[in-house]
């Protein structure tokens, strides 16, 4: 990983240098010439309250990417935006059932948070019955309630034994509330408000739902907002242009950006000397800054940081994994050994060399092309295989076709593009090639 960490005096230059250092990922990914998608992101564990991610789709990837082929919006599924709990879903008055319950416990197993979605809702998109079936979005039940733990896996049995093992008989009433066994429902908005009104908590006639009642007592509650809780999938509508045009890929992250702001300068202290800061062109006053870190001892505020950080290892696996075809490897221009390779039969070994040197040498209009003559004694196909294999950008062959016409092939399997080219045409016809690559 290559990172960096970015130290500002006040909050608005902090953001400056967050989109600068955006910028100059955008142009390292742009120089790779594959494709890249970047994307709002949840700051995790390392916090923050602005994050970016860099993702290449490849089938291997360990993301879930969404994407809206008719405008801008993309986002990592783990990422919920800020009014994430009020999008103001409008509930249908249709009914959807059959319905599903998912359940997701608290990490102090005192809050039992139970989901209800329809069982299928995109019977008229997705024939496959497998493909009917509604998932919840467990990223938008963990946005709404930051304590649930989404790692276990029986969630309901979970509780039942957790509190029959704890309190048996049922909890006292003089014990603190936030210790009380609680339930708490919410609705997708799909589910209608007749389904809402007919399946109270006191009509479950399922033993275990009794149980979970007969645990949790009065500390129930439904709530009433109209959210959508489903997982997203192809062909949904976008949140942003309404659209029903969104994509989901699986991506491979390559680079983040958070902006920290005092997420750890605080905690640890890290202040700077406010009065030796002094005001520049664009910049901020020692008063701005002082009421910005207020309250502060005088004379000290705390750093806004950034931190920043490129995959360098696993942006080579994920290219190679992009890229490759069933003939092996292709790589882009600015990550190959070289930009070219030379291939000829034993017959063309002189005018092979004369390639090398038209192509290497120094010019004032061109620049050189690095490339490489492969002059291992192995028949030309043997050579061409192996060329494929490696995955060098530009292979320019002399065989049959410089021997009748003088021409040389150049392969460029990333344009899928095959062209006989004249020797003295050559240096300028890869120049041109390679600014594609």
């Amino acid at each position: 990983m290559k990172d960096l960490y970015t130290f500002d005096t006040t909050q608005a230059t902090a953001l400056t240098t967050y989109q600068r250092v955006r910028k100059a990922y955008d142009n390292f990914f742009d120089e790779l010439q594959v494709r890249f998608v970047v994307a709002r992101a949840a700051s995790g564990d390392i916090g923050g309250s602005l994050s970016h991610e860099y993702h290449i789709p490849t089938a291997s990837g360990e993301d879930t990417f969404i994407q809206c082929g008719s405008c801008a919006y993309a986002a990592n599924e783990e990422w919920m935006p800020e009014d994430a709990t009020d999008q103001g879903f409008r509930r249908t008055n249709e009914d959807l059932g059959p319905h599903q319950s998912w359940f997701g416990i608290s990490r102090d197993r005192c809050h039992l948070v139970e989901a209800v979605l329809p069982r299928n809702i995109r019977s008229t998109e997705h024939p496959n019955p497998e493909l009917n079936k509604s998932q919840i979005n467990p990223y938008f039940m963990k946005s709404r309630y930051p304590d649930l733990d989404l790692g276990v896996e029986r969630p309901l049995s979970t509780y039942l034994h957790y509190w029959e093992q704890k309190h048996n008989p049922a909890p006292r009433d003089d014990l603190d509330s936030s210790l009380q066994p609680r339930l708490t429902r919410v609705y997708d908005y799909r589910v209608s408000q007749s389904f809402i009104d007919d399946h109270e908590f006191a009509t479950s006639k399922d033993p275990l739902y009794r149980s979970l009642l007969d645990i949790v007592g009065s500390r129930r509650h439904a709530s009433q907002q109209s959210s959508n809780l489903v997982r997203v999938e192809d062909g949904d509508e976008c949140p942003y242009c309404g659209e029903k045009a969104l994509k989901v890929l699986r991506t491979l992250e390559l680079g983040h950006t958070f902006h920290l702001g005092q997420r750890y300068s605080k905690p640890m202290d890290a202040t700077f000397a406010i009065q030796l800061q002094e005001q520049t062109k664009g910049g901020a006053s020692t008063q701005q800054i002082q009421d910005e870190h207020a309250p502060i001892k005088p004379g000290q505020a705390w750093f806004q940081m950034g931190c920043h950080g490129i995959g360098i290892s696993r942006i080579i696996a994920a290219v190679a994994d992009s890229l490759a075809d069933e003939r092996g490897l292709i790589w882009p221009r600015v990550m190959a050994p070289y930009e070219a390779v030379i291939l000829a039969t034993e017959a063309h070994e002189t005018a092979a060399e004369e390639v090398w040197d038209i192509l290497t040498r120094q010019e004032q209009n061109t620049k050189a092309v690095e490339a490489v003559l492969d002059d291992r004694e192995k028949s030309l196909g043997w050579k061409l295989k192996d060329a494929d294999l490696i995955g060098f950008p530009i292979v320019i062959i002399l065989g049959s076709t410089f021997r009748d016409r003088g021409f040389c092939e150049v392969s460029i399997r990333r344009l899928n593009t095959r062209q006989e080219v004249e020797m003295e045409n050559l240096r300028e016809y890869i120049a041109s090639r390679l600014a594609k690559i």
